[in-house]
């Protein structure tokens, strides 16, 4: 199992980041990624492995002027 913004998922051995996000809901905006306590960013989500028991927290795209 792994931890996603608080709730537990089921995790898989060939798990990446992006795989994982695009089966959540509400991620298409999510460029960043807290991964076990370090940031991980959008272009690094497809070769970043997700392994058992990791905390992620998805840190959404906040633009403003």
């Amino acid at each position: 199992m792994i931890e996603v913004d608080g709730k537990k998922i089921p995790w898989s051995e060939s798990m990446t980041l992006a795989s994982l996000l695009q089966g959540l809901k509400d991620s298409e905006f999510c460029s960043v990624v807290r991964l076990n306590g370090k940031l991980v960013s959008s272009p690094k989500f497809s070769q970043t492995r997700v392994r058992d028991d990791s905390k992620i927290e998805r840190l959404p795209l906040v633009a403003g002027g």
